[in-house]
């Protein structure tokens, strides 16, 4: 009977009081995982002096609220509105900013690490980086891919919404109660908690693993475990898979009263 992995306490990276906070709940410094890091941004205020830089990572922004800028190249930039996506490949020279307060995900394949972020100093001039690459960013529209009475979940990447089967990312939301059927994925899982409460049961349900806002879980493929949200506050939280999430790959094991078997058509349209 496999165990998840600990529960991990989101780590603030950055903080600097109504300005910026940068809580990783993945990645070098809360989990020592080198292979993907997550962290949740919240912009307090316009945010426009943010420097050039050329990560040796693959970077997914999920923009909840508000806008980013994406600066790029020879003076072209996006604008990446409320419900919307950047995928910004690795080695692309870009400038990210901040017209307003707003709030994000941050993934980045591998992990993020100062020492391959490649900031470039304030009004220098620019730099050519060797990995640098001729690319540019990719704006996506997130998709509800689930709509169930008490459950959304928004892929902001993934099959869905952008074609993606490496990786997919959403923001789900639980209203109130209510638990999903037994699973046993074939992709492996990184959960953040934003927030209220999500317990994961296993040993047919004799464990629960408990995590609450402000902490992670890592779900390794294979692992047999059952979402439960328990609490009348509802729950947001952000799972990340690897590869991407598909409803045949979360390997689901029919049962009684789970929102899926009560309304089928939810999972259909995925």
């Amino acid at each position: 009977h496999s165990m998840p992995s600990s529960v991990i306490a989101g780590v603030d990276v950055v903080t600097i009081p109504g300005t910026l906070t940068i809580k990783e709940y993945h990645g070098g410094v809360s989990t020592k995982d080198s292979k993907l890091s997550a962290v949740h941004e919240t912009v307090c205020c316009p945010s426009n002096e943010n420097p050039w830089r050329c990560p040796e990572f693959t970077e997914y922004l999920l923009v909840i609220r508000g806008e980013t800028r994406v600066e790029y190249g020879d003076d072209k930039a996006v604008v990446v509105r409320t419900g919307h996506g950047v995928y910004l490949p690795a080695g692309c020279r870009v400038r990210v900013t901040y017209p307003g307060p707003a709030e994000l995900i941050a993934i980045c394949l591998p992990s993020f690490s100062p020492e391959t972020e490649h900031r470039e100093a304030d009004g220098g001039t620019p730099m050519a980086h060797e990995h640098g690459t001729d690319s540019a960013p990719t704006v996506v529209s997130s998709v509800d891919v689930v709509d169930a009475p008490a459950r959304t979940s928004t892929e902001y990447f993934g099959r869905v919404s952008s074609n993606d089967s490496g990786l997919s990312a959403c923001v789900a939301t639980v209203d109130g109660p209510c638990r999903e059927a037994w699973q046993r994925p074939a992709f492996a899982e990184w959960v953040l908690v934003l927030k209220g409460v999500l317990h994961l049961e296993h040993d047919e349900g004799t464990a629960t693993t408990v995590v609450p806002a402000g902490a992670g879980v890592y779900l390794a493929a294979g692992e047999r475990v059952r979402w439960v949200w328990p609490s009348a506050e509802g729950c947001v939280y952000v799972p990340i898979c690897m590869p991407a999430f598909t409803p045949d790959g979360c390997r689901r094991e029919p049962e009684e009263g789970s929102a899926k078997d009560a309304d089928p058509a939810t999972m259909a349209g995925l």
